[in-house]
């Protein structure tokens, strides 16, 4: 009798931990993939970098961002609408209004390279403006004092 008894309760203690093993591979496998998707719409930009900061980080719902990257001459800067490359500045405008016509409260976040000139940032600014854009983010590098 004491035998059978041994029998039962070693065989109670085995626990199967294939289903256990495959849970986690599923969500490691998820992770990887969801920060390699936030990941693809940050191109890498120098950013510039303010004095005196008195910005509020906030997450909106609805936004887009714009990526100015110096080009091949100054006042002609490579434009990204995310993660997609935009042409000229005119299909810009046309992306933009079509934006603004769809959702008037989406939010631009407006990321251009330290080394463009002010001139090329103003004129995407103007087009934000222009599509009746009004919640516009200018990102910017912090430095720590």
């Amino acid at each position: 009798m004491h035998r059978r008894s041994y029998y039962r309760s070693r065989s109670a203690a085995l626990i199967n931990m294939t289903p256990m093993i495959d849970v986690t591979f599923l969500l490691l496998t998820f992770f990887m993939l969801a920060s390699h998707f936030a990941s693809a719409e940050k191109i890498p930009v120098p950013l510039p970098r303010p004095d005196h900061n008195q910005a509020i980080d906030r997450r909106f719902q609805d936004k887009v961002i714009v990526n100015l990257v110096e080009g091949e001459t100054p006042r002609d800067p490579r434009i990204h609408l995310g993660p997609i490359p935009v042409d000229s500045v005119a299909e810009l405008a046309e992306r933009l209004n079509e934006l603004g016509r769809d959702n008037p409260d989406v939010e631009v976040i407006l990321r251009a390279d330290r080394t463009l000139p002010y001139g090329a940032v103003r004129e995407v600014m103007e087009l934000i403006s222009a599509a009746r854009l009004t919640r516009v983010q200018v990102v910017v590098d912090l430095v720590k004092p």
